[in-house]
């Protein structure tokens, strides 16, 4: 960077047109590249897509984002950082600090100056695309894909983003006195909120038995950085409340930033942090952040206790010293061991008052106290989606639900140990002063199977989280059923039909016991349900469903709605299990392919025996033993390996193997 002696001639002001020159000689170049990669991404984007006289090929633009999102992140991304970083390089090098703080001038004014400035050249590019677009718009007439609102919302998104990127360059800049550290420093400010968030939940999962960790993660934890939030504006605009929030920071950012470059020595020029005090904070952040994620990492990898000790313990290492060396500039810091250890013992401390949160693992609230809860064996995104689990209100369901919670917590020891088979347990409690509480936890459904039948049986349940129960009959416009050995499938479309086949499908749910076996026996379809326009509902048509397979074969559908013996070629049955292993080993055609030439199979091609082969046959292949099938289907010689269980082989299987 070269810095003009035209600027010692001033005396009262820096906003002069050599001053402003002289930046845009050290900034500029930037600005240039902006407006070339954005001019490539939209206004040439757009006269690529809509020159030619073939209109049928044009399509409708939803958002300018879509155009070349890719290219228009990366520049979003880095050109306001960059900026920020050529724009107060003057304050890492010691003697262009010297030269610009020797001018007869205020600080704020200094402040002020370069940074109006550096924001000028960088929203030049968007306002200058902007008015390209339009022009091209105007020229090409292209109201039907897109309208001149799309450019302003466009504009002015960008550059709400381009401004909080650009002051958190400024706002760490006046903390450190190495561009590249300001680089580094100011992506993970951006990055911060969200990540330590989701590094502090994850490990509380870990600490506090029952600490819903996932169900906060899965709750917008996106919005908390911008750099995230940036990626999902391909898919939805800015909301008013983040342009609210975005405008707060860039005033706190701009007004912090002032007051730390005030209180800067000139001498911290190629310091790593300006600021004594800070050293700190930045060297026990850095080993405590690290030791977060290295427990965060080895327990998702590995899921094991001593592993995650191994996380803990190599994540806060690596994190002090690298945070050492890049306050010393030397690797020679291995020997700096002393406040490695106050950090282990701040750690053993915090690990210690972690333990006097046991009320909080124990505490199921009294029945009296809630108002609903709900209960679901998995972990859901948005509970006011359509298909989300619903709570329930009646007492008895209530009472099973704590029950089921109590049991949890009393086995928390069993529920460790076991960690293969496990489903989440997800309980929310609406309490009546207004209070919610969440817990989740793991466990092996077949250690409460008494407790989850009792849930899973009550009609309040299933209305609450059956898709079929959450669909309008009216709304329905056509009922698909698949048995998915060829491309063909059943279509209902007659309304009366309709409304037969869900008044029977129905009832069939709410009269149907509860398994806890993970994979169903017996042939199944699918049963796709349409209402509205893009509305689709899946359940499963088991061979239990009594009432509507009579249904279907009194209308005459069955056939085309259900596997039966007459879709089968022939069953080749043998007394071996499909092994993990075996299955990791050697694709699915060569298992089918051994066992079809198997010499001691027993081949079945009767009738009844089909029958009987399609109404026991499993879907697991590893977790029922000892039998292994191959169904061979008529259509398309299409084929299928399917399992007998000991409880479920038919009696003529089990004879034959004698």
């Amino acid at each position: 960077m070269k810095w003009g002696i035209s600027a010692m001639q001033s005396k009262t002001s820096l906003f002069n047109k050599e001053m402003i020159l002289q930046v845009g000689r050290n900034v500029g170049w930037i600005s240039v590249i902006y407006f070339l990669a954005l001019f490539f991404a939209i206004p040439l984007r757009i006269m690529m897509m809509y020159s030619g006289e073939n209109y049928r090929d044009f399509m409708p633009v939803e958002k300018l984002f879509d155009l070349n999102f890719a290219i228009q992140f990366i520049m979003f991304m880095t050109v306001p950082v960059v900026m920020a970083i050529f724009l107060y390089r003057f304050l890492q090098v010691k003697q262009a600090a010297d030269l610009i703080h020797s001018l007869p001038l205020k600080r704020q004014d200094i402040f002020h100056f370069y940074t109006l400035t550096g924001f000028v050249f960088l929203i030049i590019p968007v306002i200058l695309i902007a008015m390209a677009t339009s022009l091209i718009h105007s020229v090409y007439d292209l109201n039907l894909y897109f309208q001149l609102q799309d450019i302003l919302r466009w504009t002015g998104t960008v550059l709400i983003f381009n401004t909080v990127f650009y002051l958190s360059g400024v706002l760490i800049a006046m903390l450190t006195g190495i561009s590249v550290v300001q680089g580094v420093l100011t992506y993970i400010l951006l990055l911060f909120p969200a990540g330590f968030t989701l590094l502090i939940v994850y490990n509380l999962g870990l600490m506090l038995y029952g600490f819903p960790s996932d169900y906060y993660q899965m709750r917008n934890i996106e919005y908390l950085s911008p750099i995230s939030h940036l990626t999902i504006l391909e898919s939805e605009s800015i909301s008013t409340k983040a342009v609210l929030l975005y405008s707060g920071f860039v005033l706190v950012s701009y007004v912090l930033s002032l007051f730390i470059y005030k209180k800067r020595k000139i001498e911290a020029a190629s310091e790593a942090i300006a600021f004594n005090s800070l050293k700190v904070v930045f060297k026990y952040g850095a080993a405590f952040c690290m030791m977060l994620l290295g427990g965060m990492y080895f327990d998702a990898m590995q899921n094991k206790f001593a592993w995650l000790i191994f996380g803990y313990t190599a994540g806060g290492i690596i994190g002090y010293f690298a945070a050492e060396m890049v306050l010393q500039k030397s690797w020679r810091v291995f020997g700096k061991v002393k406040g490695l250890g106050y950090f282990a013992v701040s750690m053993a401390v915090l690990i210690l008052v972690t333990q006097a949160f046991a009320p909080y693992e124990k505490k199921v609230p009294a029945l009296d106290q809630i108002k609903n809860v709900t209960y679901a064996n998995h972990v859901y995104m948005d509970e006011d989606e359509r298909l989300a689990p619903k709570a329930l209100y009646q007492q008895e369901n209530i009472e099973a639900v704590r029950k089921f919670h109590e049991s949890i917590i009393n086995n928390e020891k069993m529920n460790e140990q076991r960690m293969e088979l496990q489903e989440s347990a997800l309980f929310i409690y609406e309490l009546k002063n207004g209070d919610k509480l969440v817990r989740q936890y793991t466990v092996d459904r077949f250690d409460y199977e008494p407790r989850i039948r009792e849930i899973f049986e009550s009609l309040e349940y299933k209305h609450a989280h059956k898709p079929i129960f959450k669909v309008n009959t009216d709304d329905i416009t056509s009922i698909r059923i698949n048995k998915h050995i060829n491309d063909s499938s059943l279509t209902i479309t007659d309304e009366e039909k309709i409304k037969q086949a869900i008044s029977i499908l129905k009832k069939e749910i709410e009269q149907e016991p509860f398994s806890i076996d993970y994979y169903t026996v017996g042939n199944t379809s699918s049963i796709e349900i349409m209402s509205g326009i893009n509305d689709y509902d899946h359940i499963e048509l088991k061979r239990s469903y009594k009432s509507f397979i009579a249904w279907l074969e009194e209308n005459e559908m069955l056939k085309e709605a259900m596997v039966t013996p007459d879709d089968i070629d022939y069953i080749a049955v043998i007394n071996e299990p499909i092994k993990e292993e075996q299955f990791k080993e050697y694709p699915e055609e060569e298992i089918i392919h051994r066992i079809l030439n198997d010499k001691n199979a027993l081949k079945l091609s009767e009738h009844d025996q089909l029958l009987s082969s399609i109404e026991n046959a499993g879907y697991g292949w590893f977790n029922e033993a000892p039998y292994t099938a191959i169904f061979v289907y008529k259509a398309g010689n299409h084929k299928e390996i399917r399992t007998f269980s000991n409880k479920d082989v038919p009696a003529f299987i089990k004879d034959y193997f004698k």
